[in-house]
């Protein structure tokens, strides 16, 4: 009698707990917020007559490189004023006066004043010409250099918020069935065809799935944020997808003509150093008054002097093993950007014919979880299929769902790796 009575009271003790947890998983169910509540409004809208390339000029004008470029500009304006100056450097002026009153005291004076004009080096002025067009076409470069990066920056950016949307979406959906199968399963326990275990697991299943998407929405809001960041928008362009470039190398990509620009003006640069290690000439011509010693009159005459400086390996050395250096930087630089496009042109080539393959296998996969899962929905409504293998079958096709598309949109971010390491700008 003992036996019966403890058995009656843990039997009675278990319902009772089941109950109370159970009470508690719908109360959070009943008051589990909505991802896109009040606290957590989407802050990037999507405009569909705005275009990737409008945004990727925003992007380029608001970065942070645009100040190494303005002053790369200021560079390339002094190096073109000194190409079309009219003498290689400032000429000078000097005057002297020289007077004997503190010494023989004859009244001997002399007054005299002279220009210094410096003359061109042999092919100096052709050099700095050269090196003027040179930097030019670096700065050109440079600022198409800054718009692939920009391109870089923003690609990653829409794809990686088109994923989290698209993530928010299937979890929306994942929700949706699951509060449906919770009410299934409750309408079964009224009827007393399930026990309260089923309804409690069910709830339980709903509930972290309101946890995965709250998770996801977080995700959003943070590459939203980096979004906005970067282009300074609250909008970004309803269409992302990019026709493939048919581009079959980087040759063309900004990168590497920005690479081999500053190659050409460091050997320019070298070729001008060549003659302009040793100082130029100077002609000075100068005018000389004398008065007094054996003569009251003014005596004047006017005289006309060369100066060449002699070569010295102590100003040319140092000059040119600077100059050299500067060519091994920029051509290091070139050898490592080579790399560099030849490995990201060879992962986005493989990668998109991989995820074009995969994409293939995918949709077979989704086909056939998601027939499944609609057989077992159906199964279980008429007690033919317990509740694990009917969540079982819906967590395949939830998984099924999310690869196809994620991969749909991986293979369109994937066509967009690929220009991108060509060289194509969207």
């Amino acid at each position: 009698m003992f036996y019966l009575c403890k058995g009656a009271c843990r039997s009675l003790l278990m319902t009772w707990c089941a109950g109370l947890i159970l009470g508690y998983a719908t109360a959070a169910l009943a008051e589990s917020p909505e991802p896109h509540d009040s606290d957590h409004i989407d802050t990037v809208s999507t405009n569909p007559r705005l275009t990737l390339h409008e945004v990727l000029q925003q992007v380029v004008a608001i970065h942070p490189q645009q100040s190494l470029l303005a002053a790369h500009q200021q560079m390339v304006q002094a190096r073109r004023t000194m190409a079309n100056s009219w003498l290689p450097q400032a000429p000078s002026v000097g005057f002297s006066h020289q007077s004997d009153a503190f010494l023989s005291r004859r009244d001997e004076r002399e007054w005299q004043a002279q220009v210094q004009i410096p003359i061109w080096l042999p092919g100096q002025r052709q050099a700095r010409d050269e090196v003027a067009t040179l930097a030019d076409n670096s700065l050109l470069q440079d600022r198409a250099g800054l718009q692939q990066l920009a391109a870089d920056l923003l690609r990653n950016a829409v794809w990686d918020i088109a994923l989290r949307r698209n993530d928010i979406s299937l979890m929306e959906n994942r929700r949706n069935t699951m509060r449906s199968i919770a009410d299934d399963v409750q309408k079964r326990f009224k009827a007393g065809e399930v026990a309260r275990l089923e309804v409690m697991q069910a709830q339980q299943e709903t509930l972290q799935t309101e946890r995965q998407l709250v998770l996801a929405t977080a995700e959003l809001m943070h590459a939203q944020f980096r979004y906005q960041q970067l282009t300074g928008l609250q909008e970004m362009p309803a269409r992302l997808e990019e026709p493939l470039s048919t581009r079959q190398d980087y040759t063309e990509s900004a990168f590497w003509q920005a690479a081999l620009a500053r190659v050409r003006l460091a050997e320019g640069q070298r070729n001008l150093t060549m003659i302009e290690y040793r100082q130029n000439p100077q002609v000075t011509i100068n005018t000389r008054t004398m008065q007094g010693g054996f003569d009251s009159q003014f005596n004047s005459s006017m005289g006309v002097a060369i100066n060449i400086p002699l070569q010295s390996e102590v100003t040319r050395a140092p000059q040119l093993a600077n100059a050299e250096q500067n060519i091994g930087d920029a051509k290091s630089q070139l050898e490592s950007l080579q790399r560099t496009l030849e490995t990201a042109l060879h992962e986005a080539e493989h990668n998109l014919h991989v995820s074009r393959q995969e994409l293939t296998l995918i949709q077979q996969q989704q086909a056939i979880a998601s027939e499944n899962a609609t057989l077992a929905r159906k199964a279980y409504r008429l007690g033919e299929l317990d509740l694990n293998q009917l969540l079982r079958l819906q967590l395949l096709a939830f998984e099924a769902d999310r690869s196809l598309s994620s991969q749909q949109l991986q293979v369109q971010w994937n066509i967009a790796k690929y220009n991108q390491a060509v060289g194509v700008l969207p």
